[in-house]
């Protein structure tokens, strides 16, 4: 007797079988929650797209990123630059974000005239979308949520490569299994497509759960990925900025990032300035609207003194850090275009359709019994 002929004879088969089961009942809902989150969150950037359109919105206006940003400043008083977003082909019109009293605000300002062309409060405008990036990232559940993600995220993991030891029928009966036989009972339809599923889509679901994993518990991955290839460059020196010290003027950052990389373009710039050991980064990319893994150059400074605190080339990361910042464009599907994307959001459903089939599976075959016994 072996596992290639009659699997399901060997008794750590039928301890695995258990472990797989309790597993999904365990993270049941979970996998429904972050299942349908991520196949809508697929389409966010799209979703959360209101830069007005402008005519011939291809190249920066003449007045400066500083300028720009002081203009939307002074249209809110009392509030303070986040970020500027200009991942986008219609450089027009530059979205900048603006910290207020806890509350972000995006303000849309013309980058040829410095007229205001809009604003809004995402949070507000768009909370159903705010709120569904909520529950995929943190459960709804802030830091604490975050944690239980990431577990929930690894054992994910673990129930896709269970399952692929537990689909494997035997030598007789492997092509049987790949397929749905549409006619049997509903029990075993029901048997077939979480099995079937389960095999064709082993390698999105594993992706999915050990890469929800890492961006939780980025530096234990990163450690890990370390003793293979260099992970040096994706961790900055240290800022001693604290809250109350100045920041130099936002044309500091941008200029001196681009007189180190002239053929780029802004791509984002990210003022870190509300925190102890803060930092401005500034992102830049020969093209701004491609995903920024695929090719950016970043500079990190210190806010007060401009030192910098790292410059990181996409043309120069490693094999291991190439591979820890694609992670995020694979997660969710932007590495392909609008194809990619409906097929990704196609497949964020298979691990739905999973818990779906699986408690049912267990309904049938344990629950329904015990129903029937306190009956």
């Amino acid at each position: 007797m072996s596992f290639v002929d009659h699997p399901q004879r060997l008794w750590w088969r039928k301890l695995l079988f258990q472990v797989h089961l309790w597993i999904g009942v365990l993270i049941g809902l979970y996998v429904v929650a972050i299942s349908l989150s991520g196949s809508l969150l697929v389409f966010e950037s799209e979703l959360l797209d209101d830069v007005p359109q402008l005519p011939h919105a291809y190249e920066a206006g003449p007045l400066s990123w500083g300028r720009l940003a002081s203009i939307a400043e002074a249209q809110f008083p009392g509030s303070s630059l986040g970020y500027i977003d200009m991942r986008t082909p219609r450089r027009r019109v530059v979205s900048i974000a603006l910290q207020q009293n806890a509350h972000e605000r995006l303000v849309y300002v013309d980058s040829e005239t410095g007229r205001i062309v809009g604003a809004e409060l995402p949070r507000q405008k768009h909370w159903l979308v705010e709120w569904i990036e909520d529950l995929h990232n943190q459960l709804a559940a802030g830091v604490e949520g975050a944690v239980i993600n990431g577990m929930g995220g690894a054992l994910l993991f673990i129930m896709s490569v269970s399952g692929t030891v537990l689909w494997w029928p035997g030598k007789k009966a492997w092509k049987r299994a790949l397929g749905v036989k549409w006619n049997a009972r509903w029990a075993r339809v029901n048997w077939d497509l979480h099995s079937a599923f389960g095999f064709w889509c082993l390698l999105p679901i594993a992706m999915w759960g050990l890469s929800g994993a890492y961006f939780i518990f980025p530096q234990s991955f990163q450690r890990v990925i370390s003793v293979f290839s260099s992970m040096k460059q994706l961790h900055d020196q240290p800022s001693d900025w604290h809250p109350g010290q100045s920041v130099l003027p936002v044309n500091v950052f941008v200029d001196r990032a681009m007189a180190m990389y002239p053929h780029d373009q802004l791509a984002y710039l990210y003022m870190d300035v509300y925190r102890p050991h803060g930092v401005v980064k500034v992102f830049l990319s020969a093209k701004p609207s491609a995903p920024l893994t695929f090719m950016e150059d970043v500079v990190t400074y210190q806010p007060a003194t401009g030192q910098i605190l790292s410059n990181i080339s996409s043309a120069t990361w490693t094999a291991g850090e190439r591979l820890a910042m694609n992670i995020y464009a694979v997660h969710f599907g932007t590495f392909a275009g609008v194809a990619g994307q409906v097929l990704w959001a196609a497949l964020g459903l298979a691990p739905l359709l999973l818990a779906v089939t699986g408690f049912l599976m267990w309904w049938n075959r344990v629950l329904k019994k015990k129903w029937a016994a306190l009956r």
